[in-house]
């Protein structure tokens, strides 16, 4: 899991907390979004610490950075290889589909984005890599964009082959 997955989860395990729930699962829930919201805090002071290293300021100055500057420029780079960090984050010890259940009877308690934004903290979670092209080699020009990273992506390779 990457840090960033993380930080932009935050909102949508708020909004699972705040969802009546049976108690069990609801106090697993509170459990993990706490667990959730102190490694967020942490990643915000680093978010803050930045900020403050760019614009050469000190913990509780005003500091400000112009979107589009060059300081805009250097921090979302370096903000961007924070987030891309892996970490070793443990799940909570739900199903994201039994959690789905419970709330079939509340139409608007979450978004898919939501769920997007929650489905990797589950345990029945399992992340797709995309697999390294064997055929790499055999790549069309047209077939050059899906897999020009060494990566297959099927179903960019196959549409791009019907339109060509």
């Amino acid at each position: 899991m990457r840090l960033g997955q993380l930080f932009s989860s935050v909102t949508a395990w708020q909004k699972l907390a705040a969802i009546s729930l049976k108690a069990k699962v609801a106090y697993k829930i509170l459990k993990y979004t706490k667990y959730v919201s102190a490694e967020h805090e942490v990643a915000e002071k680093q978010r803050v610490a930045l900020i403050h290293e760019i614009t050469d300021t000190k913990d509780g100055e005003d500091a400000k950075i112009e979107p589009g500057s060059d300081e805009f420029v250097e921090y979302a780079t370096k903000f961007n290889e924070i987030m891309a960090t892996e970490i070793n984050f443990e799940q909570i010890k739900l199903k994201l589909e039994d959690v789905v259940e419970l709330l079939d009877d509340k139409p608007d308690a979450l978004s898919v984005s939501d769920l997007a934004l929650l489905e990797p903290f589950f345990e029945d979670y399992v992340e797709v890599a995309p697999e390294t092209c064997e055929q790499r080699d055999a790549c069309t020009q047209e077939d050059e964009e899906a897999c020009g990273d060494g990566r297959c992506n099927e179903a960019v390779l196959a549409a791009a082959r019907e339109i060509s």
